[in-house]
């Protein structure tokens, strides 16, 4: 072969290995174009499925509600389980305000009025609470957290907020008092270098609080509102609380006793939007509280305050709604069944209940629901038998 024909050959040779190259670079191109799309699109289908399950919170609350706080399109009966809700029984015992429960109302009551008394007769009793002022030292030398600051701290003997001994060591004594305390630190203590340490406290006991006494004096001061004498207050507390437990038992009928056969999407979709705005604005608060209080939130995300995937708090919406939407369409249904009614003179007093900036995000709607709900409960509180 001539030279002119080598060269004509391996121009030939590199031409076909310079279009191979070309084409295996065509081919990848066109993968890594495809792989960039199917990206994309992956990307954008994830955005689509996450927005199309993902509830919206908003605090439209009459969004699917009358003006009459009947729900929208939806005919109860159609929809429910009518309850057995004209025959409830229930036992005393589940209603009653017992005479202990009264003496422990009592007892609370009596603790709000307490007062500091610094009379040195006086002496410390298990269960009593003292005002004192105490320093702690280690092997003599104070320690971070031992010492009260001369502020005075209340302390309630027998109640275990100290350490063990602490407490018993300061029964017996008298207000003007000057106790020392020997303690042992427990070995799990929590601040480890005080971890089994022998401790002493020079303890100052400033006063013993004292209950005042419950009588008809104290009856009339206190709450002339609700009686004048000490039996007829006994009384009023017996009454008021059956009334609740009564009221109580209501509420609880309903929410246990609601089964719906079928449900009006939309107004399902309102309750998650609404539930999970309630649940948002919790979110928020709590975490401006921690910020007022310790500099930082107290979590970092929703989902750590729910403490589920977006899936689980999905499922726990959809449960939510599903519930609340069956009480309240047999609410409605008891509600029309027995002819109850609402007058605007109530319907006024609702809304300045809830105060004017919460009535207007509410709607008329939502708290003629409102309304609706608390005739029910006062019905069905009103025909329940208790067994006695």
């Amino acid at each position: 072969m001539s030279k002119s024909q080598e060269k004509r050959e391996q121009r030939r040779k590199d031409a076909a290995q310079l279009k191979q190259q070309n084409a295996r670079v065509r081919v990848a191109g066109i993968a890594i174009v495809a792989v960039f799309c199917a990206l994309i699109l992956g990307a954008v289908g994830s955005f689509i499925y996450y927005r199309m399950t993902t509830t919206v919170s908003g605090d439209d609350y009459s969004a699917r509600l009358n003006d009459d706080g009947t729900i929208k399109d939806v005919i109860p009966a159609d929809r429910i389980e009518i309850p057995d809700y004209k025959n409830i029984t229930v036992p005393l015992s589940d209603v009653e305000f017992t005479d202990e429960e009264v003496d422990a109302s009592i007892e609370s009551l009596l603790t709000q009025h307490r007062e500091a008394d610094t009379d040195p007769s006086l002496t410390a009793a298990d269960g009593d609470t003292l005002n004192i002022d105490y320093v702690g030292t280690v092997d003599g030398v104070p320690f971070e957290g031992g010492d009260s600051g001369g502020t005075g701290y209340d302390l309630t003997l027998g109640s275990g907020s100290f350490i063990d001994d602490f407490e018993d060591q300061l029964i017996g004594s008298h207000p003007g008092d000057q106790v020392t305390v020997e303690v042992t630190f427990p070995e799990d203590y929590t601040e480890t270098s005080l971890s089994g340490k022998d401790a002493v406290f020079e303890v100052t006991v400033n006063s013993i609080y004292v209950l005042p006494a419950f009588d008809d004096a104290f009856v009339k001061e206190h709450l002339s509102e609700q009686a004048s004498t000490v039996e007829e207050y006994r009384t009023y507390l017996k009454e008021t609380n059956y009334d609740a437990n009564l009221h109580t038992t209501a509420e609880n009928y309903i929410m246990e006793n609601s089964s719906a056969l079928s449900h009006d999407e939309k107004y399902i979709d309102n309750l998650k939007s609404t539930i999970k705005f309630q649940q948002e604005q919790s979110y928020e608060y709590n975490n401006m509280m921690y910020q007022m209080y310790y500099g930082m939130n107290m979590f970092n995300s929703f989902t750590e305050y729910t403490g589920m995937t977006n899936e689980e708090f999905e499922a726990h919406l959809s449960e939510l709604a599903a519930s609340q939407s069956a009480a309240d369409m047999t609410c409605q249904y008891i509600f029309e069944t027995e002819g109850l009614t609402i007058s605007e003179e109530e319907y006024t007093a609702k809304a300045e209940e809830v105060g004017a900036e919460s009535a207007e995000i509410y709607g008329k709607g939502y708290l003629m629901q409102l309304l609706i709900k608390e005739k029910v409960v006062d019905y069905l509180a009103s025909v329940i038998t208790v067994e006695q």
